[in-house]
């Protein structure tokens, strides 16, 4: 009977003395030598990081953003909703990752990831790169062994993607994760509520163009080729194209904390006497209005309603805005001229507000019937969903039901 040994044989089982090592990959370029200038490896208790760095000195000029030391953050802070961290904007890191993938699932792993913060001399940039997947945990440990004294983070769809990418990588690796409790600030979802307007596209790109004006040069590459050039470097040992991505993510995360900046500045200069587009004072406005600084959103909205460029559709909507301030501060008079205004223009709630004013407030219940009629005209004229039409409709019958029983009783008391 043959033995497990000459079963093994017949199967092809080499020993590992037989074992033909494998052929060094043709043209291997490592990824310090292909970067060049700042880059180099570190090694830590896990493994090795290939580690790039560069600096940005305060006056450095990003486009059209300076970089400055001095900087308030509250305003912008509050408009983005960062509730806990990020007070000083030395503890804080602008953050982008780039991935073999966009799915963000347990299979991609982010083989870069870039940081930057402000220090005593400027900004400074430090990106930690993978050269083998193997070593993904060293590169890990080292972010953290970088980042343990940072308390918020600001990102670009980080929320939905960086972040939630980044937990996922510590767990796999079994790393505790060291950023559970920062803050966060996505510039994406601040971004589209100041530029929905006048801008097509709020891509981070689009945005550098158009806000920050800076192009890309010629090392730029397409976000989506990224995981294709990573996955070639893994094949051919050929580092060369990685110096490109390198640079697509350093320029994301320079024009992050430019567009930041640019924020900033727009929240803290005198709008009245600054060249901004109107549509984006009227955005800063809708964004001092959310985070509660009702007194500047209505001097921001009273100055949009003098701009000239301001589209007779968009004052409607300046004054419907205006006018629940006025009401939330009892300013009923100037109130009542802008629901005028618009309910004459055809503003269904514009109506039902003169009408609830007349009522309530000045106990003017023929005049209360009158808008509550005009709202009803509106309404049936409107192309409002059907659902919506209905419940409205509904409302407002009630309404004009009990004024008419009022005039009524009114009248017969009168005779």
């Amino acid at each position: 009977m043959p033995s497990l040994m000459d079963r093994l044989n017949t199967l092809g089982l080499k020993k590992g003395t037989e074992v033909d090592q494998p052929k060094a990959k043709a043209n291997k370029t490592s990824m310090v030598d292909a970067i060049g200038e700042g880059a180099r490896t570190i090694e830590n208790q896990l493994g090795n990081v290939v580690m790039v760095e560069k600096s940005y000195p305060y006056g450095y000029m990003h486009g059209v953003i300076e970089f400055e030391d001095m900087v308030n953050v509250e305003s912008i802070h509050k408009a983005g909703r960062l509730n806990n961290g990020g007070d000083s904007l030395k503890k804080m890191i602008f953050l982008d990752t780039e991935t073999t993938g966009l799915s963000g699932g347990t299979g991609t792993l982010a083989f870069l990831v870039g940081i930057a913060r402000f220090e005593d001399e400027g900004l400074k940039l430090t990106q930690f790169l993978v050269e083998d997947p193997s070593e993904e945990a060293a590169m890990l440990l080292e972010f953290a062994n970088q980042t343990s004294d940072v308390e918020a983070v600001i990102t670009f769809n980080g929320k939905s993607f960086d972040m939630p990418l980044l937990k996922s990588r510590y767990v796999i690796n079994r790393l505790p994760i060291h950023f559970t409790e920062w803050g966060h600030l996505d510039l994406l979802h601040l971004s589209r509520r100041i530029w929905r307007q006048r801008l097509a596209s709020r891509s981070l790109k689009d945005l550098e163009i158009e806000i920050l004006n800076i192009p890309r040069s010629e090392d730029e590459v397409p976000g989506w080729m990224i995981p294709e050039i990573y996955f070639n470097y893994l094949r051919s040992g050929d580092a060369s194209q990685i110096a490109n991505v390198v640079y697509h993510n350093a320029m994301d995360i320079v024009s992050l904390a430019a567009l930041y900046f640019a924020i900033t500045q727009m929240l803290d200069k005198d709008l009245f006497t600054s060249k901004l587009h109107s549509w984006d004072v009227f955005a800063i406005g809708q964004l001092y209005e959310v985070i509660g600084e009702v007194n500047k959103s209505i001097t921001i909205y009273e100055h949009c309603l003098q701009l000239i460029d301001i589209e007779q559709s968009k004052k409607l909507e300046i004054n419907s805005r205006l006018a629940k301030l006025y009401k939330k501060t009892a300013c009923w008079q100037k109130a009542k001229v802008l629901w005028e205004t618009n309910g004459n223009s055809g503003d269904i709630e514009a109506c039902i507000e003169l009408a609830k004013y007349y009522e309530h407030e000045m106990r003017d219940v023929p005049n209360a019937f009158v808008w509550t009629h005009l709202a009803e005209a509106n309404l049936e004229n409107s192309n409002i969903i059907r659902y919506k039409k209905k419940a409205i409709q509904s409302e407002l019958k009630v309404r004009r039901l009990r004024l008419e029983k009022r005039m009524i009783n009114v009248s017969e008391k009168n005779s």
